[in-house]
């Protein structure tokens, strides 16, 4: 039972991954190596744009 609950939560988690991709500019954040966050940047990164349809940041580390 509980590996099944793992391998449901796994695939879940991956399908939703896929479809965060599919916003132009989620995908463009994505190719330059850059993430995505919904909140601030993390420490040491700086905001270069928007993603998950401007509701998110595009960050890219500072070193």
């Amino acid at each position: 039972m509980k590996i099944s609950c793992f391998l449901l939560l796994i695939v879940s988690l991956s399908s939703f991954q896929v479809n965060q991709a599919t916003d132009h500019d989620t995908a463009k954040c994505v190719q330059r190596k850059n993430g995505c966050y919904y909140f601030e940047c993390p420490w040491l990164s700086t905001s270069v744009g928007t993603c998950y349809k401007g509701k998110g940041k595009c960050c890219q580390k500072r070193y």
